[in-house]
């Protein structure tokens, strides 16, 4: 099973079988190391282990920083693409002002369209990966419209050339939010992971420690 299906579990659902499955798994291997490991034997052995424990706990966690912060950073990244594109496809809307009536009801139609297809088609298929076809082909006919236009017959030329550097910039930050879809951890972290968090519960089964309750 592929590590990010957990993602589209629900939450409650998620953390309560992973939690309760790492427990029986954790309390049958504690067990287990009891069974045939008596006190005497994990007590001996405690000071040379716990240097060792303590060393590949700091590498651990060492990793384990660097993944959250590595994730975290593609998550800004994914967040500052989608903004940018919003907001290009912002100034593309106001600057269609400066075009001729029937142009500009074109224009505003084409952008809405596209900005409904992205939000209602593409981006349940950017959560598995996949690309709106939909969504690119209502890109496309915006970028017709405006590249086809007769220049001739505007009266404000600067505002056309600025409006065709915005479309550029948003296609720009639409492909960047493809790449971040499909831009993943990959699978030897994860697997580099969860062998690490393998190797601390088991080391934790060969250290001993007496509880003792007393009441007052």
């Amino acid at each position: 099973m592929d590590m990010s299906s957990i993602l589209y579990w629900h939450p409650v659902l998620a953390v309560t079988i992973l939690c309760l499955i790492t427990l029986f798994i954790s309390f049958a291997g504690l067990k287990l190391v009891r069974r045939y490991f008596p006190e005497e034997v994990l007590r001996d052995n405690h000071e040379a282990g716990g240097f060792i424990f303590n060393a590949f706990g700091l590498i651990y966690a060492v990793l384990v920083a660097f993944v959250v912060f590595a994730t975290w950073t593609e998550y800004d990244n994914s967040k500052k693409n989608i903004d940018r594109e919003s907001i290009e496809l912002t100034d593309i809307y106001n600057n269609s002002k400066a075009l001729p009536d029937d142009l500009k009801q074109q224009a505003d139609r084409l952008l809405k369209t596209y900005a409904e297809d992205v939000i209602n088609d593409e981006w349940n298929k950017l959560e598995k990966g996949m690309i709106s076809e939909k969504a690119g082909n209502s890109f496309s006919e915006l970028w017709e419209f405006y590249i086809t236009i007769d220049v001739s017959k505007l009266k404000n030329e600067p505002a056309y050339s600025e409006t065709l550097k915005h479309l550029n910039d948003a296609l720009e930050h639409r492909r960047m939010r493809h790449f971040d879809a499909n831009n993943n951890i990959p699978g030897i972290i994860w697997s580099v992971l969860l062998f690490g968090a393998f190797v601390n519960i088991i080391y934790t089964y060969f250290f001993f420690a007496k509880i003792s309750i007393t009441s007052c």
